[in-house]
């Protein structure tokens, strides 16, 4: 069962995108973006030929799942836009909630099920795509990518928010080599993947509105807390420019980074890929 685009359509309040097929829902809608599209464009597709995790892996996407990306346009400047994704994660947490999941967040950006036998499988993932002065900056600093740009003043021209629900599909149709990935299906039963999008799309927006205030993403990163699967585990998280972080997952921070203590100080963590490790 895949996502039926009238019914869709009737249940949201924004414009809707619909491809039977497509190499990346986030490509289309920063197209769309690019092109004057209204916050909120919600571009879904059936299956997915190209889709990418956060840090590049592909994301398998056959028919069955929830395939999306959301266009928003929030009110702050680029250094704020790492709140979009916990908002994305968030409303990815919520909606499958709403459909029987005990859903929790793995820092920062997957949505997880953690089994009582100690195992962990990926339900959800989100990955935002900022364009900052017309120029993409998915997955980096906007002073990486543009050199001497002030993240503090930069505009933020819109944002893309991907996320990828398994939804109406068994986890033997994603081909995800080793890693440990469940669905909707294989947790509760049948479910109707465009009553999934039309509840992902509603809580994302609301999620989106509000973390444009500091309260609001106070208020987010709290709800984080609470859902999160990170805190209190041993990790050890990969940066991109420096060398991994070995320690304890103690606290996250009022803007969203990830507090480890490595035992000698306490670091904060801004982004990385973050995965749990034995305790010895």
């Amino acid at each position: 069962m895949t996502v039926d685009p009238d019914e869709l359509r009737a249940r949201l309040d924004a414009p809707l995108v619909h491809r039977e097929t497509c190499p990346s829902t986030n490509d289309i809608a920063r197209a769309e973006g690019r092109d004057g599209a209204a916050h909120g464009t919600f571009v879904v597709a059936d299956e997915q030929t190209a889709g990418r995790g956060r840090t590049g892996n592909v994301w398998a996407s056959p028919p069955g799942g929830v395939w999306s990306s959301t266009l928003v346009r929030p009110d702050f400047a680029a250094s704020h836009v790492g709140r979009l994704t916990f908002a994305g994660g968030l409303a990815a947490a919520e909606t499958v909630e709403e459909f029987g999941v005990d859903a929790r967040l793995k820092w920062p950006n997957d949505v997880v099920v953690d089994r009582d036998d100690g195992t962990r499988a990926k339900l959800c993932g989100v990955l935002t795509e900022a364009v900052v002065d017309e120029v993409p900056v998915a997955g980096k600093p906007v002073d990486d990518v543009l050199p001497g740009t002030d993240p503090e003043t930069a505009a933020l021209s819109f944002a893309v928010l991907g996320i990828g629900v398994n939804a109406s599909l068994a986890p033997g149709d994603l081909n995800v080599g080793d890693r440990t990935v469940t669905t909707l299906r294989e947790e509760v039963g049948a479910v109707d993947p465009t009553e999934v999008a039309a509840t992902l799309h509603d809580r994302l927006l609301d999620w989106t509105a509000s973390v444009e205030t500091d309260d609001g993403f106070a208020d987010a990163v709290d709800a984080f807390r609470d859902r999160s699967a990170t805190l209190g585990e041993r990790v050890e998280v990969t940066r991109r420019d420096d060398d991994p972080v070995v320690g304890d997952a103690v606290s996250v921070t009022g803007r969203g980074a990830l507090v480890v203590d490595t035992g000698e100080r306490r670091v904060e963590v801004q982004e990385g890929e973050c995965r749990r490790l034995r305790r010895t």
